[in-house]
């Protein structure tokens, strides 16, 4: 749904294991500084996606923690509390390589965003905590998502990535964000992709 002040709304599902998850995120952050986007952090479990075909990676169950902890301090702190905290795990797995299934490392995250570290706790001791982002998962899971990350741009069907590398800045963020809104909304758009490197 669009913003009356022009400001487009995504929600934008995560799993913070994920490394493409990842660079798709620090790219819409980008995006956000040059266009008028209003995110909205939303989770996707690649445990829970995998679970069915028995191909969950030991790496995919470190999520869990971090997926709750948002989760909690969401209802409590609203979006900027999930931009804030996957922030900081972001950083944590994918730029310096620690280990998010760690609960030392999750309790740094926390506090490094500005949160007591008893907010894992908290969010561990609330079971509610893990049933909302399964909740989450299976409801976009149900509109077609099968991955991260994808977005729902103005309440639009999920679209997956865009999976980029290295992550463009500035202005070229905000053309590679207006071709992929424009394509969103094409119905017959399907696929566009090239071969990696």
């Amino acid at each position: 749904m669009a913003v009356s002040n022009g400001t487009t709304s995504i929600d934008f599902y995560l799993d913070t294991a994920c490394p493409w998850s990842w660079r798709t995120s620090v790219w819409i952050r980008e995006a956000r500084k040059v266009r008028p986007i209003d995110i909205h952090w939303k989770f996707f479990s690649l445990e829970e996606v995998n679970k069915p075909m028995n191909t969950v990676k030991e790496g995919h169950l470190s999520s869990r923690r971090t997926f709750r902890t948002m989760v909690l301090a969401r209802r409590r702190h609203g979006e900027e509390a999930v931009d804030k905290l996957y922030w900081e795990f972001g950083q944590a797995r994918h730029e310096r390589g620690e280990d998010i299934g760690d609960e030392a490392v999750v309790r740094s995250c926390i506090e490094a965003a500005g949160f007591s570290p008893s907010l894992l706790d908290e969010a561990l001791a609330d079971p509610s905590t893990e049933q909302e982002y399964i909740d989450e998962h299976n409801a976009i899971s149900e509109k077609g998502a099968f991955g991260v990350a994808s977005l729902v741009i103005e309440g639009g069907e999920p679209v997956f990535g865009p999976v980029i590398i290295p992550v463009p800045e500035g202005e070229e963020a905000g053309e590679l964000w207006d071709g992929i809104k424009l394509m969103s909304t094409k119905k017959y758009f399907f696929e566009l992709k090239r071969t990696r490197q």
